[in-house]
């Protein structure tokens, strides 16, 4: 997992992969974007959605605080 901090050492989100034998999955978080990208890896085929608003994981974001 990369973690994302602004100048003052505050996340502001993070990035993490997952790897199958058929499949990849990134997940990026950004303050209320997160984008979710899945690509087969035997077609190539990519599909992307992206969500605004709280972030998956908000209590990683806030240092562990709600």
């Amino acid at each position: 997992m990369l973690i994302n901090k602004d100048n003052g050492g505050k996340t502001i989100g993070w990035r993490e992969t997952y790897q199958s034998k058929d499949e990849s999955v990134d997940v990026s978080v950004h303050r209320n974007v997160t984008t979710v990208t899945t690509r087969d890896r035997n077609t190539g085929k990519v599909e992307t959605k992206t969500f605004v608003g709280k972030p998956l994981l908000p209590s990683d974001l806030s240092g562990g605080s709600k």
